[in-house]
């Protein structure tokens, strides 16, 4: 099986210059990213979707390609790019996926433009802090971390470690180990390169996750509703997940997995994906 043909352009919006990707033809389609989520990190993944859907994906502002907002970074900012990214794209309607600690961002960007979303689709998404798998004194202890780099010196001084070939291991073991953060791309890579308005992103992000709560992203909402989560996923707790999209959405189609992990540890490659995953693309039509 050859991927589709995919494309990478920049979309020059009032809020910032998004770099996207788009692959296929269908359905239109955007998938809201998760963090430290790259074009590269997706492009298999996007190309397997191309398959039946216009799928498009897009790096956040201030990674990869996509230029910082002029402002302090929200998700409501994000909700609001995915919209003027959609009219830049002629597309009155379309099809919402999220993954991951995108799902907050996927939420947001629902309640914003609800009447122009045909279906969604959440895969192991985050919808509260008491959805992650820490005891309450991690969270404590991660909250207070990520809020004393609140001060530009504990930042600048965050931004040494990162930059460090020395110390920037430290870094990934405590996100890691300690944040159970998962990722499947190269993180100390991606560290050691990270700019100052990447971090001022990331930070901004894990403060949300961190805080966020059910309220914040509750609907009801009306459209269809595709759901895949692990009932062993090692990040985010699969029950609080599955009881708030049932709450939210009319008869969800749930689908659970029983790998055990949150995100795999070595990307997947379109043929895995096409192999492993190709029932699923019929599942989003049902």
């Amino acid at each position: 099986m050859t991927p589709p043909k995919h494309s990478c352009h920049f979309a020059d919006l009032p809020l910032t210059r998004l770099h996207y990707v788009r692959c296929g033809e269908g359905d239109p389609m955007i998938i809201v990213p998760a963090t430290i989520s790259e074009i590269k990190d997706w492009l298999p993944f996007v190309q397997f979707l191309g398959q039946g859907y216009r799928t498009h994906f897009f790096e956040l502002p201030g990674h990869g390609g996509s230029e910082p907002f002029d402002q302090p970074f929200s998700s409501e900012l994000v909700a609001e790019s995915v919209e003027q990214l959609a009219d830049h794209l002629g597309l009155d309607r379309f099809i919402l996926m999220g993954f991951s600690f995108g799902g907050v961002l996927t939420f947001k960007t629902l309640q914003r433009l609800s009447d122009r979303v045909d279906k969604v689709v959440l895969l192991s998404p985050l919808v509260s802090y008491l959805g992650l798998r820490h005891s309450r004194a991690k969270l404590l202890a991660l909250k207070a971390t990520v809020g004393t780099l609140r001060n530009p010196k504990a930042k600048n001084g965050m931004l040494k470690l990162m930059h460090d070939e020395r110390t920037v291991d430290a870094l990934v073991w405590f996100m890691t180990v300690v944040g159970k953060y998962e990722t499947n791309a190269d993180l100390r890579a991606r560290l050691l390169g990270f700019p100052p308005a990447t971090l001022d992103v990331l930070l901004s992000q894990v403060r949300e996750v961190l805080s966020v709560e059910t309220d914040d992203i509750a609907g009801p909402y009306t459209q269809p509703c595709f759901f895949g989560m692990s009932v062993n996923d090692p990040l985010l707790d699969f029950a609080t997940s599955v009881s708030f999209v049932q709450e939210q959405f009319t008869d969800p189609i749930i689908k659970r997995f029983t790998f055990d992990y949150h995100a795999p540890p070595d990307p997947f490659t379109f043929e895995q994906l096409d192999r492993g995953y190709r029932s699923m693309l019929s599942a989003f039509d049902d």
